[in-house]
């Protein structure tokens, strides 16, 4: 979230509480993050490591790039890089469980992912479906791709998101305390959508 929308709805509550205007529970304040500012915060957090492990496969996987973000109703598509290395194929045969070491792989492929929000756990949820895959080095490393593609294809992926901190500003002998909890996270075309339940207190 950026400073100027934060500062936008500090002055905006303030107002309501200097006209004695209580804020209602039922009251939300939307925001709208252009998909540039997306696109922006995406890129300040890679490269990202991410958990993938599965019954048929393990390792270290890391999304090194994103691009071509584009935002549409509840959905993300975009291109991904990613990169594994110390992968394992994992299966079980008569009762042992074997482990066969495959190395590393890179993985360029677009997906399409819808996104839900958990309010109460307050969860974002990400649920990707892969295609146009390509994978470097052609031949085992294709197999190997396509195994971690069907991974990541249609799994949802937890993220889990920070408490807002509060705004905190003195009004004359008042300190006046803003603090919001996020209520939903939708996906709009060209943008991300958050819904923030307020609660302003003065003492």
């Amino acid at each position: 979230m950026t400073r100027k929308s934060f500062v936008f709805l500090f002055f905006a509550l303030l107002g309501f509480a200097a006209l004695g205007t209580p804020t209602q529970a039922e009251d939300f304040i939307t925001l709208n993050l252009p998909e540039s500012v997306i696109a922006k915060a995406a890129a300040t957090v890679l490269p990202l490591q991410i958990d993938a492990h599965s019954k048929t496969i393990e390792g270290d996987i890391t999304i090194i790039d994103i691009s071509e973000l584009q935002l549409t109703e509840n959905h993300v598509a975009c291109r991904l890089h990613l990169a594994g290395k110390n992968l394992a194929f994992l299966a079980e045969i008569a009762g042992h469980e074997i482990r066969l070491k495959v190395g590393a792989v890179d993985l360029d492929f677009k997906t399409n992912a819808a996104i839900r929000f958990d309010t109460e756990k307050q969860i974002l949820y990400i649920k990707p479906v892969v295609k146009d895959v390509a994978t470097s080095g052609g031949g085992s490393n294709a197999d190997i791709g396509q195994a971690l593609v069907a991974v990541l294809n249609d799994r949802e992926f937890p993220i889990t998101i920070q408490e807002l901190n509060p705004l905190i500003a003195r009004t004359g002998s008042k300190v006046v305390t803003i603090a919001t909890t996020i209520a939903n996270i939708k996906a709009k075309p060209d943008s991300i959508q958050l819904s923030l339940r307020p609660a302003v207190t003065a003492k």
